[in-house]
């Protein structure tokens, strides 16, 4: 029942991947270190090893730790290959502990897999059985650290070591601690089932957040009983937009009220941050409770819907009480109780969707949870009437429109407007949806400025079938706030000639004839730059003009034909310096006999008259150590401090005189 198996091979093929990019840089660090249930848990991405089977000259293999506080890493344990039966043996019945989930029908044993091995001692032919933990264990490919604190944060280190006690590869692992939280959406209560002895549990969680790999369950066997972590089977399902929790269990009793959580974790058992909702079980015979058939019919012609539903044992129900709610999730009120098997609701308004469930009460007293949900709508076919008494007043340079609405069943209200008389009419309002407390009046304000000098307003209604009424009266009234508007500048683009301008006219009825164009550099007043108005079709101008590195600035008027102008537009300012960028991708290296670093980068994108090398330690300041020639990408340095790191930055002088930002650091020296 339990999908997680293929979620622990995927992430296998991952750590396969890792290997070979840690291989080839043995300083970068991977996501090799996970928290786990028991303790940490680190990939020892290496070949297998071992003094009777060595790789190479590599014998062994040591795990080290260190707190991200600590600048010292501390040596945890020494380890190889098994290379014997009897060792991988040994090594898989102490992993059974060690490991979130062991489950000994479906694990491999070493008896299975110590006969693959021995062929060539490599993992070749093993993907499949290193999928489980416990064998991943035994034969040191996944190592457990069980002392590591609670509130600590780890970075691990593995080591080959070889023949001679000397190191040869090595990689680190992304810091990692217990409070690494698997973060996922909260498991509600969706269900839950009795067959016989058997549990069946389930919850639902929006995918919106990382997808579960495995869960921890907890029981408690009683309301006041604490809740014990309980080895179960289970299944993750991922269906359309939802995350399906289903565990099974099938230990336990009578008449005792179990409850239930789950925490979805990594595959290693950490994480553990979410708690589901806690569902409460018992073992009752409810099956004559549940309907087997549960369905709704609206009618249109008598505005009704009729619940009908039939039950396996009749004979055993007392009372059908029957919950309403507009909503699918919350809102259910009881709205009726039955002895009988249908039911017509008479209290609906056309075009609402209503949600229906049951709660049976049995002849002993006993009440089930709540049925499956369905749902009935019955349709208004005809238009709703449009909403009365509509009013436009001018209020404090805004138009105000009022209304009235007598319908019943209106879901919402468009306002709608056009800027001429006899125009089209367009909408200017998302839905406004119906409210109770407005007690039928509604008001708008179109706060939208620079309109025609004449504006109509009407409204238009929808009712909860989503059938829209017509037009109401449309109202005219003059535009007292009338002005030229102003254009927007939305957009400029330089090239080696001068600066292109872009703007957008924003009256709503078309206004203007021409723009003018205004410029100023530097802290100097505006002067218009062009002699006669740009046309008023054109939404471009190109400025050609010797800018000499200055700040320039620019705004734009309208002109009507009767050589109206309006207010400034916005402002918009254009920086005309050239910048200077540092060089890209600086790297360090030592050299073979030590006693030089030698520093390589790639060229800066700006012109550049020269390169400045700077080094530094930790608690000095940097210092200039060299001047390079634009053409030279690469420095040796035979001067610095062999007992401690050293830092180095470059920074770019341009020809135009101007220095660039410090480049990204690299390092290089005693680790």
């Amino acid at each position: 029942m339990k999908p997680y198996r293929i979620l622990v091979v995927k992430s296998l093929l991952i750590m396969l991947f890792v290997q070979i990019g840690l291989q080839a840089n043995a300083q970068k660090e991977g996501k090799v270190a996970f928290n786990g249930y028991k303790g940490t848990y680190i990939y020892n991405l290496f070949k297998p090893a071992s003094a009777e089977h060595p790789d190479g000259d590599v014998i062994a293999f040591r795990l080290d730790r260190k707190a991200q506080n600590e600048s010292n890493w501390q040596a945890l344990y020494k380890f190889s290959t098994p290379s014997n039966y009897e060792e991988l043996k040994n090594n898989y019945q102490a992993a059974k502990n060690k490991v979130f989930e062991y489950n000994p029908t479906t694990a491999y044993t070493a008896d299975e897999v110590w006969p693959i091995f021995k062929k060539k001692f490599n993992y070749d032919s093993l993907s499949v059985y290193l999928t489980q933990q416990p064998l991943a264990i035994a034969f040191n490919i996944l190592l457990v650290d069980t002392t590591a604190k609670q509130n600590v944060v780890y970075q691990y280190r593995v080591i080959q070591l070889k023949r001679d006690g000397t190191e040869q590869h090595k990689y680190t692992s992304t810091p990692v601690s217990a409070n690494d939280f698997f973060i996922t959406n909260k498991p509600k209560s969706a269900g839950r089932k009795t067959t016989g002895d058997v549990f069946r549990i389930e919850w639902r969680a929006k995918a919106t957040a990382q997808i579960p790999e495995v869960l921890l369950v907890k029981r408690s066997d009683g309301v006041k009983m604490p809740f014990n972590r309980i080895l179960t089977t289970y299944n993750v399902e991922h269906r359309g937009d939802s995350i399906i929790y289903t565990i099974e269990d099938n230990q336990v009793s009578k008449d005792v009220l179990y409850q239930y959580t789950i925490s979805p974790v990594n595959r290693f058992g950490g994480g553990a941050k979410i708690l589901s909702d806690t569902l409460r079980v018992a073992s009752l015979d409810q099956q004559m409770l549940i309907p087997k058939i549960f369905t709704a019919t609206a009618d249109s012609i008598g505005n009704n819907i009729k619940l009908n539903w039939a039950f396996i044992k009749p004979d055993y129900v007392s009372v059908v009480n029957i919950y309403r709610s507009s909503e699918y999730e919350s809102g259910y009120k009881l709205l009726s109780s039955t002895a009988g098997y249908n039911y017509i609701d008479k209290t609906i308004i056309p075009g609402q969707k209503y949600y229906y469930y049951l709660v049976v009460v049995d002849k002993l007293g006993r009440a089930t949870e709540r049925g499956i949900k369905i749902y009935g709508l019955v349709h208004q076919i005809k238009q709703s009437d449009p909403p009365a008494n509509v009013v436009v007043r001018n209020v404090n340079k805004h138009n105000v429109v009022s209304w009235t609405d007598y319908n019943n069943d209106t879901r919402g209200y468009y306002v709608y407007r056009t800027n001429e008389v006899g125009g089209d009419m367009k909408p200017i309002t998302e839905m406004i949806y119906f409210d109770e407390k407005a007690k039928r009046n509604y008001v708008y304000t179109d706060t939208t400025s620079n309109l025609s000098p004449t504006i109509g307003y009407a409204l238009v209604s929808e009712n909860l079938s989503n059938t829209r009424s017509g037009f109401s009266k449309i109202l005219y009234l003059s535009n007292p706030n009338f002005r030229v508007a102003a254009p927007v500048i939305v957009d400029f683009k330089k090239d080696g000639k001068g600066i292109y301008l872009f703007w957008q006219d924003t009256t709503v009825v078309k206004q203007i004839a021409g723009y003018n164009v205004y410029r100023k550099s530097g802290n100097s007043s505006y002067v218009k730059v062009n002699k006669t108005p740009v046309l008023g079709f054109k939404n471009t101008f190109k400025d050609e003009f010797l800018f000499n590195d200055n700040e320039v600035s620019y705004k734009i008027t309208g002109v009507t034909n009767a050589d109206k102008e309006s207010e400034f537009s916005n402002e918009i300012t254009v920086s005309t310096s050239q910048s200077v960028y540092a060089p890209n991708s600086l790297k360090s290296f030592t050299g073979k006999d030590n006693k030089s670093i030698i520093l390589q980068w790639q060229p800066s994108q700006s012109e550049v008259a020269k390169y400045e090398i700077y080094r530094y330690v930790r608690g000095a300041d940097p210092i200039k150590i060299a001047e390079i020639g634009a053409k030279t990408l690469t420095h040796i340095d035979a001067t610095y401090d062999k007992g401690k790191i050293n830092y180095y930055f470059i920074k770019t002088i341009g020809v135009n005189g101007k220095t660039s930002l410090p480049s990204a650091e690299t390092y290089a020296g005693n680790r």
